[in-house]
């Protein structure tokens, strides 16, 4: 069975050791990449800045876009097509609840799930990475209401809980918190110029800045460890 792989990004989509990796695992120079983001102003100013990243790495292909409409509608039958056609899967960031809302419930999210299990690679930046375990955290600090959200995420990976611009957001106290009340053991938070690579469901290495895994040993006593991984 081919090895199933992960690429969570801290903050910044634009990260070069990362996304080659990405591109490696998702066919170097046959890759097709199949980019998901949302419907805002100027989004189609992004997608030839990832093009350019991966052509420069070596791709070949056009990215294919999956996108909702102006109404906010997402076309399930473009989605599928282009999910099926894709060698690697992007997720970018923005708003976690729209993101969540689009590609982690639903028809799309088991069409995810079954790219992954057949061994799609899926990289995902920000609220890309966030929707991608079991448990989505939302940071107060990365919604409107500023209160905490827990949402069931894609289900990629479980038992543990995800943070991402970590440092910039000074946004440890919220990862532990959402730790202890959800009383889950294993934290990662990410930089944002930082990636997380995952094999198989683990943490296998870290990219760029710095990734941290925090590890609480008693809830009740508030005892935890916290070790900062670099590449």
């Amino acid at each position: 069975m081919k090895d199933r792989y992960l690429f969570l990004l801290g903050g910044h989509s634009f990260q070069a050791e990362a996304n080659r990796q990405f591109l490696e695992q998702a066919g170097g120079s046959h890759a097709r990449i199949a980019l998901c983001i949302m419907n805002r102003p100027g989004w189609e100013d992004y997608v030839p800045l990832f093009q350019q990243m991966w052509t420069e790495a070596g791709m070949t292909q056009n990215v294919r876009v999956i996108v909702p409409d102006e109404d906010g509608n997402l076309d399930m039958g473009h989605a599928e097509q282009v999910l099926s056609w894709a060698t690697g899967i992007f997720i970018g960031g923005g708003n976690t609840e729209k993101y969540h809302h689009y590609f982690a419930t639903g028809p799309f999210k088991e069409l995810l799930i079954d790219r992954y299990e057949n061994g799609v690679p899926i990289a995902g930046n920000s609220a890309g990475a966030l929707i991608l375990p079991e448990t989505c955290l939302i940071s107060p600090l990365d919604n409107e209401q500023g209160i905490m959200m827990f949402k069931q995420g894609v289900g990629l990976f479980s038992n543990v809980l995800i943070s991402v611009h970590y440092t910039e957001w000074d946004d440890q106290s919220n990862l532990l918190l959402g730790m202890k009340t959800g009383k889950v053991r294993h934290g990662i938070g990410i930089d944002e110029q930082a990636c997380a690579v995952f094999i198989n469901g683990q943490l296998a290495s870290s990219l760029g800045e710095s990734v941290y895994t925090v590890t609480y040993e008693d809830f009740d006593e508030d005892r935890y460890t916290i070790v900062k991984k670099t590449s």
